[in-house]
């Protein structure tokens, strides 16, 4: 968002929302204005309800057993109001429409599309908003329409790319990788401790992350620490889960702040970034951690093998043993020990993850396309 807002290629951010910005950087900007937009009570017409029909007429099995008929019916009412509430107010021609996720607010330009609006729509799309499997349980409600109706997709990985496309074949035209970056400024190489291992992951505590997963295979690891940051609904879980015996020294210091996280990475000597998620786009949890040269080891899922490579840290398969994940550490902490080999990490994320870079050819792609598109259907 800042890096858009500073560019000199965006006169003005319109950030639509029924939810306040809190933060006033963005909210005070003076190329931002923020729109607050709400479901109306209007009636349906019986086109929306029509399609609503066949949309769970079509996936009978996966509504009713994930119990989703009432929340996504409800979603999408809003989402589809909102929608109508914006042709009334009016959208600029040569604005751009953009998600950063592909989920409900995807579905609302979907919408658009279909009342006839001729602007440019595009979405980013990350994990949850592409992979229909693990979370989502085989389906996310309104792909197809969403995906026919929007402009261009951009995938925030290869693998994500190459997942949708061959799922839904007629996306092919439409979607192209661009990946995110993280800021980057005064990142000092990160040194590996000289005895004892001290390994770090840093999440959201949920389910997809498996950080059970992380305790289980590195309990009888001797002369080791284990820390991570960042809580979440299973935090409790985790914490009573790791409450046991075990030769593994455990650190649960709860959430941090996002200066707070980088003065770790500068401040603790690592041995590796570790991350045994079951779903992931492409980390940018691993980004941050890698520009202080801290290897990763990591399941290949998602997007994680175009970030940790030989190079860069160790990629565990799916199915890995716990043997495999204590394994990838000992090779971390031996391969990735010397500061030269750090500083190489670095300049992989620097070379290939640096936001200011990225975001100016996402924002050089947007100019392109949006030019072209005014064309075509001026």
């Amino acid at each position: 968002m800042l890096f858009l807002l500073k560019s000199n290629k965006v006169e003005q951010l319109n950030v639509i929302t029924d939810y306040p910005i809190i933060n006033k950087e963005i909210s005070d900007h003076p190329k931002c204005k923020v729109c607050r937009v709400y479901g109306s009570r209007k009636s349906l017409s019986p086109g929306f309800l029509l399609s609503v029909f066949v949309e769970f007429l079509k996936h009978p099995f996966w509504y009713s057993k994930r119990n989703k008929w009432k929340e996504t019916f409800f979603t999408s009412k809003n989402q589809l109001q909102k929608a109508k509430e914006l042709i009334r107010l009016g959208i600029e021609e040569n604005a751009i429409l953009y998600t950063y996720w592909a989920d409900s607010s995807a579905y609302l330009l979907a919408c658009l599309k279909k009342m006839g609006l001729k602007n440019l729509t595009v979405t980013r799309m990350h994990a949850f908003d592409v992979y229909e499997y693990g979370d989502n349980h085989g389906y996310i409600p309104w792909r197809s329409f969403v995906y026919k109706k929007l402009d261009k997709l951009l995938p925030i990985s290869v693998h994500g790319a190459e997942y949708v496309n061959h799922k839904y074949p007629f996306t092919l035209n439409k979607t192209q990788t661009i990946p995110l970056g993280i800021p980057l400024s005064d990142e000092t190489v990160n040194l590996s401790p000289v005895s004892a291992k001290h390994i770090i992951s840093c999440s959201w505590v949920g389910t997809r992350k498996n950080l059970t997963g992380v305790f289980d295979a590195l309990q009888n690891m001797q002369n080791t620490t284990w820390t991570h940051l960042g809580d979440g609904e299973d935090f409790e879980t985790l914490k009573t889960h790791t409450n046991r015996p075990a030769t593994l020294k455990v650190q649960l210091p709860g959430r941090f702040s996002q200066e707070g996280i980088r003065s770790f990475y500068r401040d603790e000597q690592t041995t590796c970034f570790i991350s045994l998620s079951t779903n992931e786009g492409l980390p940018v949890s691993m980004m941050e951690a890698m520009a202080f040269g801290i290897p990763v080891v990591s399941t290949d899922v998602g997007g994680c093998a175009e970030i940790v490579t030989p190079e860069t840290g160790v990629l565990l398969p799916k199915s890995y043993t716990h043997e495999d994940v204590v394994n990838a550490v000992n090779i971390c902490a031996e391969k990735f020990s010397s500061p030269e080999a750090r500083k190489r990490i670095q300049e992989f994320i620097k070379a290939n993850f640096d936001a200011q870079k990225n975001y100016q050819k996402f924002l050089d792609f947007l100019e392109e396309e949006n030019t072209k598109h005014k064309a075509l259907h001026s």
